[in-house]
């Protein structure tokens, strides 16, 4: 029989931050734990004294890929690491062949770095058709109505950052391969608290930025592709690290990897290698599985104190469309920014988005943290 996992050990070792404040805001960002600052400290000690490097840049970016291919069920290979959700998106957008009138789907209020890139291709005459919103979910019939014969791509979130809804992705990955579109997959708000399998979604790209449930930092993003769609998107940014010759062969041919490699230009953020190949070892030594569970039951502890308050639960809450995050407003923007700034005096950390007050729980939070947010939220709409 497997031992229990001891999540108070964890909390106590990791995420001293959980002595003082309850941090219920990891979709914005998550903290770092005490393994992965002392993984950067040992970096930026190498590079303060570039003697000690002994070539473990390169083997963190390497283990990065690993632990990350394992959660997407991908092969690391065809990983890239790049800077952020946006460039990812941007190499995709800019690498297909699209013509004027061509359309991609995107639903409506979705994360901006994932749009942009896609509106940008509007000065070349490609068109970005939204799928309208009707209250927390994104309807799947609404997507199908969306697309037409000139449909080339369909982008979206696994799970969307305002309210967690949560697509059931293996339904839409069958839509696009009936349609013949390509599927592009942002994670950012999945990968590293859900089980994700980029496989059984049939996704062509699956992107995130490692700042939030990864617990990494800035400036470091994950970019997979699959090996049929990398005969669809070129490279347009190339550079030494694109190429098998890399920087030494001077003979400056363009001798694309046969992976994802040849999506990176240079070298990557080596310290965000790190800091992603760190913390994704302390996820993979729980399990997903137990990850997913320990967070949602946190975050079913907030959703059953809120039950007899007088808010609106902004998420939805079928359970195939659940995720780690909450949303919840108390239906005026003025009383949910008073409501966020009264627990951040309380160091209770939750955000706000358009939506209302957005509570995103991870793994090592408890029920005490769950509890400190119910009792802000109890004296401010009493």
């Amino acid at each position: 029989m497997t031992a229990p996992i001891d999540f108070a050990a964890i909390r106590a070792r990791e995420f001293p931050i959980g002595e003082r404040i309850a941090y219920l805001d990891h979709a914005t960002v998550s903290p770092m734990p005490v393994r992965t600052a002392a993984v950067l400290a040992e970096r930026v000690a190498a590079l303060q004294d570039p003697s000690r490097e002994h070539g473990l840049r390169a083997a963190y970016a390497i283990e990065a890929r690993e632990r990350m291919g394992r959660l997407l069920n991908a092969p690391p290979q065809q990983i890239a690491l790049l800077s952020n959700l946006a460039e990812a998106a941007a190499v995709v957008a800019n690498g297909l062949t699209l013509e004027p009138g061509d359309e991609i789907v995107i639903p409506e209020q979705e994360f901006s770095s994932l749009v942009y890139p896609w509106l940008n291709l509007e000065a070349h005459g490609v068109r970005v058709v939204f799928v309208p919103k009707t209250g927390p979910a994104t309807d799947f019939e609404r997507i199908v109505a969306a697309l037409s014969p000139r449909t080339k791509a369909l982008a979206l979130s696994h799970v969307e950052f305002q309210n967690g809804f949560r697509h059931d992705m293996v339904e839409l990955g069958e839509l696009c391969r009936r349609h013949g579109i390509l599927f592009f997959v942002d994670v950012t708000q999945s990968l590293g608290i859900l089980p994700i399998d980029v496989v059984a979604w049939q996704a062509d790209v699956v992107a995130a930025h490692g700042y939030k449930w990864m617990m990494a930092l800035h400036g470091i993003a994950a970019l997979y592709v699959s090996e049929a769609a990398m005969a669809k998107i070129r490279p347009t940014v190339p550079g030494r690290s694109s190429v098998t010759g890399g920087f030494e062969l001077l003979d400056y041919a363009l001798d694309w990897h046969p992976d994802a490699r040849r999506y990176q230009s240079g070298g990557p953020n080596w310290l965000g290698a790190a800091a992603i190949a760190a913390s994704l070892s302390l996820v993979e030594e729980i399990g997903i599985e137990n990850v997913a569970k320990r967070a949602k039951a946190v975050s079913d502890r907030i959703l059953a104190g809120l039950t007899d308050m007088p808010v609106e639960i902004a998420t939805d809450l079928r359970p195939e469309h659940r995720s780690s995050i909450l949303t919840f407003t108390s239906g005026s923007e003025e009383k949910d920014r008073a409501l966020v700034a009264a627990a951040r005096t309380a160091d209770i950390h939750v955000g706000r988005r358009g939506m209302g007050v957005r509570t995103a729980a991870s793994f090592w939070n408890n029920g005490v943290d769950a509890d400190r947010l119910l009792d802000v939220v109890r004296a401010q709409l009493k």
